[in-house]
């Protein structure tokens, strides 16, 4: 039988050990580890569901044309301003990242690497 050794002092067995981590559902014993399960009901969801709807608004609108692409987003607080990435647009090998801010006219702010 398989023990394991938690705070250097409780010996547990591990058949008891997948049984207690198992016991509400949230971690399983999958390929050798151990993994957290987020049930699709749990309110940390709602931690993370703006970030990835960003992140699909942002995969949804790349324009790719073969090594080139370009994309923008507007930040959350204010649509107005945001963030552009470029490679191979503008200028052929040149990676660049534009802050714009159209609130008050227009203004950019560039950075080329």
């Amino acid at each position: 039988m398989y023990y394991y050794v938690i705070m250097n002092r409780l010996y547990i067995p591990k058949d008891v050990l997948h049984i207690i981590l198992e016991y509400d559902g949230r971690i399983k014993y999958k390929n050798g580890k151990y993994i957290n399960i987020i049930h699709k009901n749990d309110e940390r969801y709602n931690i993370i569901r703006p970030v990835i709807s960003k992140k699909l608004i942002i995969l949804n609108n790349i324009d790719l044309r073969g090594s080139k692409f370009y994309f923008e987003f507007g930040f959350d607080i204010d649509n107005r301003v945001g963030l552009c990435y470029d490679y191979g647009f503008n200028d052929p090998y040149t990676f660049e990242i534009c802050y714009y801010d159209i609130r008050n006219g227009w203004e950019q702010i560039r950075t080329y690497l």
